[in-house]
């Protein structure tokens, strides 16, 4: 499924609501000034909503738990792109069992993630760090990728 309607920070509307984000994503003196970025996102259907804040806001740290979403679950993605551009994103699965029940499940909330970055204009290398690896390895995904570009793809 593809992702039609998106909510960034509270805001809805089209994929093009992340326009502005994407271009941060896509300047890496802002990536640096700010820190890097960190994000939530989950999926419901062909609505993906995302929460994205500045790593550092005035000098203080930011936090995963001060970003809302509509819908959050164990399929809500958790992550990070550090000032180098790298990207670090995880999930809280409730248990081993449903990792292996519901991979297919999770791995398309990363692919959407990705894809609606890449179509929006996502520039950046966009690599993928050994953690996010590791997890996707865990799902099951072979061939591992090692960028957003590949992940979309797969």
């Amino acid at each position: 499924m593809t992702v039609s309607k998106v909510t960034l920070n509270g805001k809805i509307g089209g994929s093009s609501i992340a326009a502005a984000w994407i271009r941060a994503l896509n300047d890496p003196g802002i990536v640096r000034e700010k820190a890097g970025f960190l994000f939530k996102a989950s999926l419901d259907g062909d609505h993906l909503m995302l929460a994205a804040v500045p790593c550092l806001i005035n000098g203080a740290r930011s936090h995963h738990y001060d970003q809302h979403l509509e819908k959050e679950d164990a399929f809500t993605l958790l992550g990070a792109v550090n000032a180098g551009g790298v990207f670090t994103i995880m999930v809280k699965p409730d248990s081993n069992e449903q990792i292996t029940a519901h991979a297919a499940e999770f791995i398309d909330v990363y692919r959407q993630f990705a894809a609606l970055l890449l179509n929006q204009g996502y520039a950046g290398e966009g690599l993928l760090d050994e953690v996010t690896q590791g997890v996707l390895q865990a799902f099951g995904l072979n061939p591992l990728p090692s960028t957003l570009s590949e992940l979309a793809m797969q």
